[in-house]
């Protein structure tokens, strides 16, 4: 970028400033003009050279002149003076306009051509741009010998904030969380925008969108990273000031060097999860040994010796959904360390000869409170039904697996996550089919319930006898009544069944039907 201030003092051309404006403004060209009004043949940045060839001594307009001039973007004026020229010096009113305006102001002397004045800065811009091209192919080879390196990305991410003085880099997701960054932190962005609203904006722009936002802190530049499709991340940049072109061809390098990284590592990730999926079908199988040595292949020993306790988990939803749940817990576990495989997803096959669009997929997680959590947290929002196996050694890695296959049959609704865990804390009506339970619960209550209303308050006296374990004198207590009319009450239970209530078979089926889940038919209430 060329300076008024290097124009100014370029050598051998003795210009002399009479006002100095603001001289750190760049330059972009140096034109001569004696028009009255040239603002209509200019872009802005320009400095004037002129010689007042149009403005006699006797009709000075310097402060219109001066003032449309600086409205344009002018950034200098130079009046060439001589006892051979229009003016011997420059005029006390224009240098008084320019001092109003603000507006540089410079004298020619007569033996100072205005071609020379061009073609000094042209030379300058020459250098400059010779510059820049050198610095951009120097940050070209130590952005792709970053590349090279084994941290990759974070590599490049580190030498793109060495080579932009002051800047701070980074990585985002689609959903702007952050993977990988030049420092820690993230710093005050130069707009009132989060980073969560700025990468917002660029959301289906694909991979065409950019955005560059300035402000009193500085410049953020976001780009996208991919080479076709939806991108897989985004590339942020934080500077103190305004991006200079060289810095901009870096930060393109460096875009380039990254979508290559992350469509390589996709491919890469692609391939390890084949690999991991074919271990979790050993695994599910009971053969460790096999599956350790396929999980080495990958990249990801250790499963058999380090992995104490395991879950089996059980997703079904649609690809989408299920490729989104997956996507999460694998972040999640790359963020804590926690070891996780995903299995091979299968689609659901039609029902009633319409496709349902839905497919499952198994998953190997290392068991802990945290892993369970985070899992819950990573579907919650997801239209996704999970079921989570038992707590399990890796050899009995099947049994949670089946485990997992019977709490996925138990979601629904508003049921989306049912653990094996919270089924065995139920007890065993919640290992049962629900519908053929349920079937059987109401033939199983039918002698009690054909009573009608009589009936209803026997089933509530079982049950607050079944509740007190069989103790007669605390069941006439909750309830209130006398221990002959309790007396009489199981009396005409046993009579119904035709067997006694010290019975513990006859106990545990009268338990079961009327604590299965769900199961509001046989629940009555004291009216």
């Amino acid at each position: 970028m060329i300076t008024v201030a290097q124009v100014l003092g370029l050598h051998g051309l003795d210009l002399k400033p009479l006002v100095t404006g603001d001289v750190a403004l760049p330059v972009s060209w140096v034109a001569t003009s004696e028009l009255q009004d040239p603002t209509p043949y200019l872009n802005g940045g320009e400095i004037i050279l002129f010689t007042g060839l149009t403005r006699r001594p006797a009709h000075p307009t310097w402060e219109s002149y001066v003032r449309r001039l600086a409205e344009q973007g002018v950034v200098a004026l130079g009046m060439g003076v001589g006892g051979g020229l229009t003016w011997d010096h420059v005029p006390k009113e224009l240098v008084e306009a320019a001092h109003r305006v603000g507006l540089t102001l410079f004298e020619v002397p007569e033996q100072t051509p205005f071609l020379r004045i061009i073609q000094d800065v042209a030379r300058l811009r020459a250098a400059e741009e010779r510059r820049a091209l050198e610095t951009t192919l120097a940050n070209q080879r130590a952005l792709t010998r970053a590349a090279a390196a084994v941290e990759g990305s974070a590599q490049v991410l580190r030498t793109l904030a060495e080579l932009l003085p002051g800047a701070w880099a980074a990585v985002s997701s689609a959903d702007a969380e952050i993977r990988e960054r030049s420092a820690p932190g993230i710093p005050p962005l130069p707009s009132e925008r989060s980073l969560e609203e700025l990468v917002g904006r660029l959301q289906g722009a694909g991979l065409l969108g950019s955005l560059s936002e300035s402000g009193p802190r500085g410049v953020v530049v976001i780009h996208p990273l991919g080479v076709y499709g939806e991108p897989h991340g985004y590339l942020i940049v934080v500077l103190p000031r305004a991006v200079e072109s060289s810095q901009a061809a870096t930060i393109a390098t460096a875009v380039t060097l990254l979508s290559l990284h992350g469509e390589r590592a996709a491919e890469q990730r692609l391939s390890q999860r084949r690999v991991r999926a074919g271990a979790v079908a050993l695994l599910l199988g009971g053969d460790i040994r096999a599956g350790d040595a396929l999980l080495a292949v990958a990249g990801d020993e250790g499963w058999g010796k380090h992995v104490r306790k395991v879950r089996a988990v059980r997703l079904r939803g649609s690809a989408t959904d299920t490729q989104e749940a997956i996507r999460r817990i694998e972040a999640h576990a790359q963020r804590t360390g926690h070891r996780v495989l995903t299995g091979t997803s299968t689609a659901i096959g039609s029902n009633f000869g319409a496709t349902t669009n839905e497919e499952e997929m198994p998953v190997l997680i290392e068991d802990s409170d945290l892993s369970q959590k985070a899992l819950r947290q990573a579907v919650e929002t997801i239209e996704i039904c999970v079921g989570i196996g038992g707590s399990a050694a890796l050899e009995a890695t099947a049994t949670s697996h089946s485990e997992a296959l019977h709490a996925l049959e138990r979601t629904g609704g508003r049921q989306r996550v049912v653990a094996w865990d919270d089924i065995v804390t139920g007890g065993a009506s919640g290992l049962l089919p629900p519908e053929p339970a349920r079937a059987w619960a109401r033939t199983f209550l039918e002698p009690l319930v054909a009573q009608g209303p009589a009936g209803s308050r026997l089933i509530m006296t079982l049950r607050v006898f079944l509740d007190h374990n069989g103790n007669r004198r605390r069941t006439a207590e909750a309830l209130g009544v006398h221990r002959n009319t309790l007396l009489n009450h199981l009396s005409l239970v046993e009579r119904a069944f035709r067997r006694s209530l010290d019975d513990p078979q006859l106990r545990a089926d009268l338990w079961i039907a009327l604590h299965l889940p769900g199961d509001h038919q046989n629940r009555p209430t004291q009216a």
